[in-house]
């Protein structure tokens, strides 16, 4: 059986270049694999890479190829819950537009209900390191958000949008689960207890996602999985039935990481590999229910609750 899919992360649109179309896309993800399943649903991710001095301005160009590339492909930009429901049911292609780094707030409220304008719905609130909004994982110990980023918490809260706590600092990540009102994720993160790096989550982490009705999306970097460049389907696996044993079986996702990683498991390097993950499942007498729900329906519940306006 072919699934449907929701991925939390992907970060092909930073890494088109000006003369590449998504549709056809050399990495891996593209117009044309995700057409192949039955319904897909992907968030695209502005990265805001360290080397660009105007943050802000460099989301807006993301965001200007999100819209450009997507309607060439017949993608459904998906801004409410509504739409997001509509697009899996009737088997189409949505794409949701993201933020990776909340430097590109530039340390404006304002700026953040205007990103919720021109469509964006999730913000992953640090990158690795710091910014105005808090301490990202790597880096000083015990720093977790500012006040400022604490207000933007609350403030996506109250707009409908994703508060997203992968890359995040443990203290960021505590402060976060005090202030959300709202189902939070880690978009793209796995747990620490099968491999113990600073991007994963300790088991304490993921039962406090699953207590706020959130979610974990498994990112497929081989490092994030194993600690080595190589890695199979199987250690991804791991990571799901760890998260499974700890009660995630309506918090686990998929946040693969595409076109953001140098090295996935074989068989999932690129989007037409999820439907290996899920026969792998099958294989290991996962019932269908279970599969639909780390595929898409999880995701799709958890998004919908966080879209809705306070």
């Amino acid at each position: 059986m072919t699934f449907k899919v929701f991925d939390a992360h992907c970060d092909t649109l930073t890494n088109l270049s000006k003369n590449e179309r998504l549709e056809n896309f050399g990495g891996m993800v593209s117009g044309e694999m995700l057409r192949a399943y039955p319904a897909y649903v992907q968030v695209f991710a502005a990265y805001l890479n360290a080397e660009y001095e105007n943050p802000l301005a460099r989301a807006m160009e993301i965001a200007d190829v999100f819209y450009r590339e997507t309607a060439k492909c017949g993608m459904v930009p998906i801004l409410n819950g509504e739409t997001l429901s509509k697009t899996i049911e009737e088997g189409g292609v949505g794409a949701i537009l993201s933020m990776e780094d909340g430097r590109g707030l530039c340390g404006s409220l304002s700026v953040l209900r205007m990103l919720y304008r021109l469509g964006f719905r999730l913000i992953t609130l640090t990158w690795n390191g710091e910014n105005e909004l808090g301490q990202g994982a790597v880096g000083s110990e015990g720093k977790g958000l500012t006040p400022f980023g604490k207000e933007v918490v609350s403030e996506m809260n109250r707009l409908g949008m994703m508060v997203d706590v992968s890359h995040l600092s443990e203290r960021g990540f505590w402060d976060t689960m005090e202030i959300t009102k709202k189902p939070t994720i880690a978009s793209h993160s796995n747990a620490k207890a099968i491999c113990d790096h600073p991007r994963n989550l300790s088991d304490e982490q993921i039962r406090a996602l699953i207590k706020n009705g959130g979610g974990i999306g498994i990112n497929f970097y081989t490092v994030f999985l194993n600690g080595t460049e190589k890695a199979e389907i199987s250690d991804v696996i791991r990571h799901i039935e760890h998260i499974l044993s700890l009660g995630g079986a309506d918090a686990l996702g998929l946040g693969s990481d595409f076109d953001g990683i140098g090295t996935a498991p074989e068989g999932l390097g690129t989007a037409r590999g999820m439907q290996l993950l899920f026969d792998a499942l099958a294989r290991l007498g996962y019932k269908e229910e279970l599969i639909e729900k780390i595929a898409y329906k999880n995701f799709v519940r958890i998004f919908k609750s966080a879209f809705s306006a306070e």
